[in-house]
């Protein structure tokens, strides 16, 4: 081999280094000897993390148990960042990841810090100390984070809001892109939504679902949202006992901000938010930044403003704004906002979590066009609010076909973002959809994340703490307490 035909790619980044509060973790870590205690380290990474997690912070120190947060860092700055703030994380930080960079970038960084940081926890405080993390949900830190724990401590996680499948209508099969949104086809289409057949979708969302399969293979202890998120799992050979259906802390989040009033009131930044009823419109999944889903998605949002007398606050997201530029119609959303200034308004991401509750609450806003998966989840707390979801399928299915209070847009063509739109409008009740009296399928707010803690309590008092129980372990042939602690 020649070497003047070898090539070398550059593949060396500086990273950050790991903040630790090393104060505050060796207080915690000494609490837990002296209590014969493992220790519980909540994760966040991104900013629904950030309200979702932190319910069970406050939860975890009201049982007493030893409790830290590691917070990824991939949300620095201070509007997706603010959620630490807002939720008052900040004090029980003990480890920042410092994480940046791309998806690609910060998925190899996390796998590398999350592991170093374990194994830096060992060595400071022991191999006999136990640290249990749990992340969340399906996010880049739950697919990532274990298989750094797997890998670099050989324990496994626990996951809050784990079983997170996608699924689809069957119907969604049918529909053709040039076909025409006639109302029969619409109320069909709903019908088959509500009670026709589902299938599971694994292609999309992109990276979530990803994710989420990644993270149950190095979960130990599953806190699933409900009984079809248990199922999921247990058909793909989870262990029953180690799944507990518990709601979904997002719950508990919008509890807390219901009691607290936001610092500036979102009618004080737009205060043309209080006049009529508002369509609240955020886009930003990956599947949707295609070239045919997004245009679609943009000319029914220029076909609602135009020809209707539906008002929308479109909320720019990173992505939203760079599909807008690649695709060439940032002018043309910008010139719609000019020209209908009464019943269109751009704003960036909507700073504090609390704004969003208030928005929702304020009967200022009848229906949210989303492709969010927690959002979904939100509005069934929230009445006379419809969630329009616009997407070919859902990895929260059971607020359609059990809360029936979500609905999928397909984002097949224009016509139909325009034509549902204008039928569901004041219309909720007609095609069988609930909007005052929701089914609240995720719990009762306030209760779920103690139930989390209240379960891991007990996991750790009972002294069930292997966190990577081997099969014979589990099934009760022996176990054993002196391990070859190989890398």
């Amino acid at each position: 081999m020649k070497t003047s035909n070898i090539e070398k790619i550059e593949i060396s980044k500086q990273n950050l280094p790991i903040k630790v509060n090393s104060t505050l973790i060796r207080d915690i870590f000494n609490v837990a000897k002296s209590e014969n205690s493992p220790l519980l380290s909540v994760v966040i990474g991104t900013k629904p993390d950030f309200y979702k997690q932190a319910p069970l912070v406050v939860e975890a120190k009201r049982e007493k148990l030893p409790v830290f947060v590691i917070d990824t860092g991939q949300h620095f700055d201070d509007i997706l960042g603010f959620g630490i703030k807002e939720f008052k994380l900040e004090e029980s930080v003990g480890c920042d990841l410092q994480i940046r960079g791309d998806l690609m970038e910060k998925a190899s960084e996390l796998i590398l810090k999350f592991g170093s940081f374990g194994r830096y926890c060992k060595e400071e405080f022991g191999s006999t100390s136990k640290l249990l993390p749990v992340v969340h949900g399906d996010t880049l830190v739950a697919g990532i984070a274990p298989l750094a724990w797997v890998f670099g401590m050989g324990q496994k996680v626990a996951q809050n809001e784990a079983g997170l499948r996608s699924m689809s209508p069957e119907i969604m099969k049918k529909l053709k892109i040039t076909q025409e949104p006639t109302l029969d086809l619409i109320e069909k289409y709903i019908q088959e939504q509500f009670d026709g057949k589902w299938f599971i979708a694994r292609e999309e969302p992109f990276p979530e679902q990803i994710d989420t399969w990644i993270c149950s293979a190095g979960t130990q202890y599953f806190f699933a949202p409900t009984q079809l998120n248990k199922d999921n799992l247990v058909k793909e050979g989870y262990p029953d006992e180690f799944v507990h259906v518990v709601g979904n802390s997002v719950v508990d989040a919008i509890y807390l901000k219901r009691k607290q009033k936001v610092s500036q009131s979102i009618f004080d930044l737009y205060p043309e938010l209080e006049k009529g009823k508002w369509i609240r419109m955020d886009i930003h999944r990956r599947e949707n930044l295609t070239e045919h889903r997004f245009k679609s998605i943009i000319h029914g949002l220029v076909n609602i403003v135009k020809y209707s007398d539906h008002k929308v606050v479109l909320v720019m997201l990173n992505a939203t704004k760079s599909a807008l530029k690649f695709y060439g119609l940032e002018e043309k959303v910008r010139l719609l906002a000019d020209e209908f200034p009464n019943k269109f308004l751009i704003t960036p991401l909507w700073k504090e979590y609390g704004q969003v509750i208030e928005f929702l609450d304020s009967g200022r806003c009848w229906a949210e066009m989303t492709d969010s998966g927690s959002m979904q989840e939100e509005l069934l707390y929230f009445k006379n609010v419809l969630s329009l979801t616009i997407r070919l399928n859902t990895d929260r299915p059971e607020t359609i076909f059990d809360a029936k209070s979500n609905l999928l847009i397909p984002p097949i063509n224009s016509e139909w973002i325009t034509s549902m739109v204008n039928h569901l409008y004041d219309k909720f009740e007609d095609f069988g959809v609930k909007s005052k009296n929701k089914k609240e399928i995720y719990g009762e707010p306030g209760q779920v994340s103690k139930t989390i803690a209240k379960i891991i309590k007990k996991q750790f008092e009972d002294k069930n703490t292997s966190f990577y129980p081997w099969f014979h372990q589990r099934i009760n042939l022996w176990k054993e307490d002196n391990d070859l602690q190989y890398k």
